[in-house]
């Protein structure tokens, strides 16, 4: 055999290597149960209520498993039914706080007691491994993230990162600025938009961890439970899956077993989940 022919070979295993790379991705939704608030009026319950519903019907349809984080402070009358809903599909639950501030803006202490608030009240839903996601993706810096870390570490919680963030509150406000008259024929361009963007973060996301492990894309989808992932969640799935993705869960690429818990990620997989 020449060497061409071996460059040849070489190159077509390397290509069917590649090939061979599964692609995953893991769908986590947070602000759970509904961004903003109803301010319990029943007709904004009610509108929460369907969307809501929409959006844990379109995980359902599909087969996919997904993970929520809840903001223990946002829940309202009658939707402690939703976060059941939700759990009573397979899909996991997790800590974002009581109060959704960002770390960056207040004291480690002061942030602490909201965490450890939210984590008394949602023990009714909350799921095993335990699992905390930062509001704003907000860690900090220095000591006070190190308290928080540690704290995490000592109540059994697990940092759920991001690879992959939607920026989906740019195009739910958007929608929102639609007249409702108008919304309906005004949803496929939008929708369009939408997929070409979180298509496009993904595509950034899997450069980032290719340096890292090349062949390699485990990936973390960051949405949040709002109207427009009430119409357009099923094509997100449907988009990903197209492209090759298998949706799986975020123990599967988080790893209970070998992703340390908050206060002890190395540099190399904070890399792998830079936002």
């Amino acid at each position: 055999m020449n060497i061409k022919s071996i460059v040849s070979a070489a190159l077509l295993l390397f290509s069917c290597n590649l090939l061979a790379a599964e692609k995953e991705i893991a769908i986590t939704i947070d602000d759970l149960p509904f961004v903003g608030s109803a301010n319990n009026d029943p007709k904004k319950l009610q509108r929460e209520h369907d969307r809501f519903m929409a959006i844990l019907q379109a995980l359902v349809d599909h087969k996919v498993p997904a993970t929520g984080f809840i903001i223990a402070g946002s829940i309202e009358k009658g939707q402690w039914e939703l976060l059941e809903a939700f759990r009573s599909q397979g899909f996991q639950l997790g800590n974002h706080t009581y109060s959704h501030h960002s770390l960056n803006g207040m004291a480690a202490e002061k942030y602490i007691e909201d965490v450890r608030k939210a984590d008394q009240i949602l023990q009714p839903v909350m799921t095993s491994p335990k699992y905390f996601r930062y509001p704003y993706l907000a860690e900090s810096k220095g000591d006070k993230r190190e308290k928080v870390y540690q704290f995490l570490a000592k109540n059994n919680y697990t940092i759920a990162p991001v690879t992959v963030d939607s920026k989906d509150f740019i195009f739910n406000n958007q929608l929102f600025a639609i007249p409702y008259r108008m919304r309906p024929q005004s949803l496929p361009a939008l929708k369009k938009r939408y997929l070409s963007y979180i298509w496009g973060q993904t595509l950034k996301a899997e450069a980032r961890s290719n340096k890292l492990q090349p062949g390699s894309s485990k990936q973390i989808l960051l949405i949040h439970a709002n109207l427009i992932n009430s119409h357009f969640l099923g094509d997100i799935i449907d988009m990903y899956q197209k492209n090759g993705y298998r949706i799986v869960s975020l123990d599967e690429i988080v790893g209970t077993n070998n992703m340390p818990v908050a206060g002890e990620i190395s540099g190399a997989v904070r890399g792998l989940f830079k936002n």
